[in-house]
Parts: structure tokens; C-alpha cells; sequence
């Protein structure tokens, strides 16, 4: 009974035994492509790229991949999609809705009372296209993705920069999220950020004013 309450502990101490990373070049080409692919309306096949995959899977091999490799690239996907958004030059322009469900819920706990729950594709569109006009170019780094015991849940992490108007400082913080993945689009997204960083930046409370 200890090795097997032993081995449980392992199994749940090492769900993130899958990562993947993506350099901060490719992030940069990705992102710029998604975004004009997206402007112009262009059909799925625009994105399909021949080349070798722009991030490499690290995987324990004591323990067996619970997702498929297609899952993760659709997760990673979907992840350059939403930090394409901020990086856009005219994110009004940016049609996220095409990369969410119709029911999707996307939380921020650390916004403030207005932003801190978006429920519905159509309202998730218009909140996103407003956040990164908070800031200005906005740079992403050192992006990773983590695999769970569950297929469609996932973690990723990330490296975020912006330059702050209002303040004249620079933001710089370390992001985390859990997604969840439905049929290929977001269905949940929870995003944490350094609270204190992004007060010292914004000049705004710490306590969870946005």
C-alpha cells in the first residue's frame, strides 16, 4: 500500500512532465503571421507550414504521454493566437473569436472586478482587443507548455514585456495559465501574473486592480 501511495504522489508531484519551448524568434514569426493570416481572413491551409516544428518536446520517458502530439500543437497554437493578439498592431482588427468556443470562459483573478471573468466568444473578443491597449509593445518570451494527467488541460508559462504610456516604465512579469482545449479552441483559460510587478508598472494597486 506505501509503494502505491508512493507512486500516486510522484504521478501527481510530475504532471508536468511534458514541455515544450518555443524560441523567441519563432514566437515573434509565428505571432506576426497569425495576425496578418487572421487580418486577411485567410483560410486554415494559409497556416499549414511543411518546415520542422519551431519548439522541441522534452518528455520523461518513465511516464507516458497522456495527449497526443496533434493535441499539443493545437494547445501551442492556440497559445501564439492569444499572445498574437497582444502583439498586434491593431488588435480591433484581430478576430480571436475563431480560436474560442461559443461558451468559453476566460478569468484573470488578478484584474480588477470588470475584467476578472469574461463568459461568451462575443464578449472575450471585445474585452481581449481592449487589454493590450494598456500598454505598448508588448513582447513575449520563453513560452512553455506543460501536459496534465487530463488531455485537454494544460499549463503554460511565459515571459511578458510591455512599455507602459501613462507611467513611462516598463512592465515585465512572469505569466502562468491553465487551458483547457475543446474540439480545438479555448473553452477555459485562468491567467496569474506577478501582482506587484504589474502595480509598479501601471502605478496601480496590488490587491487586484487592473
Amino acid at each position: 500500500m506505501n509503494k502505491l501511495k508512493d507512486k500516486a504522489v510522484l504521478i501527481t508531484d510530475r504532471t508536468t512532465t511534458i514541455e515544450r519551448r518555443i524560441s523567441v524568434n519563432s514566437i515573434r514569426n509565428m505571432t506576426a503571421s497569425l495576425a496578418v493570416a487572421v487580418a486577411l481572413a485567410s483560410s486554415a491551409n494559409t497556416h499549414a507550414q511543411s518546415g520542422p516544428k519551431p519548439y522541441t518536446l522534452q518528455a520523461d520517458p518513465a511516464i507516458s504521454s497522456i495527449a497526443t502530439n496533434q493535441q499539443q500543437d493545437e494547445v501551442m497554437t492556440l497559445m501564439v493566437a492569444y499572445l498574437g493578439l497582444w502583439s498586434a498592431e491593431d488588435p480591433s482588427r484581430y478576430a480571436f473569436e475563431q480560436f474560442v468556443t461559443e461558451d468559453a470562459v476566460f478569468e484573470y483573478p488578478y484584474a480588477d472586478d470588470a475584467s476578472r471573468r469574461v463568459e461568451g466568444r462575443e464578449a472575450i473578443g471585445q474585452a481581449l482587443r481592449k487589454f493590450p491597449a494598456t500598454a505598448s509593445n508588448w513582447k513575449f518570451t520563453d513560452l512553455r507548455l506543460f501536459q496534465t494527467l487530463y488531455p485537454d488541460i494544460y499549463f503554460v508559462e511565459y515571459e511578458a514585456k510591455a512599455y507602459v504610456p501613462a507611467t513611462q516604465r516598463t512592465y515585465e512579469s512572469h505569466h502562468i495559465a491553465r487551458i483547457t482545449v475543446r474540439d480545438g479552441k479555448i473553452a477555459d483559460y485562468n491567467e496569474l501574473w506577478n501582482r506587484d510587478a504589474k502595480a509598479a508598472a501601471f502605478g496601480t494597486s496590488a490587491t487586484g486592480q487592473n
